[in-house]
């Protein structure tokens, strides 16, 4: 997904929310309340997701063979026996 797409679908998303919150507020403050506890909820297990993504293609945009990133040589250099 492009960032234009991601920022559309969630601006999407957050107008569906609100008015989905407008429809709860008529219901009165309990269905109000249970209402924002389950958006938090879910506003929640989304940022979780979405750190866990990063961090996957952080580690996938790494260097493979790499022993450390504390130096430059990687495993698959030619080893001198004395």
């Amino acid at each position: 997904m492009t960032p234009v797409l991601q920022r559309l679908f969630l601006l999407a998303a957050a107008g569906v929310l609100l008015a989905l919150g407008l429809v709860a507020a008529s219901f009165g403050p309990a269905v109000v309340t249970a209402y924002a506890g389950a958006v938090l909820v879910l506003v929640g297990l989304g940022v979780r997701r979405a750190r866990a993504v990063v961090r996957s293609r952080q580690r996938a945009a790494r260097p493979a063979g790499r022993t450390c990133t504390c130096c430059t040589s990687t495993v698959h250099d030619p080893v001198q026996v004395i």
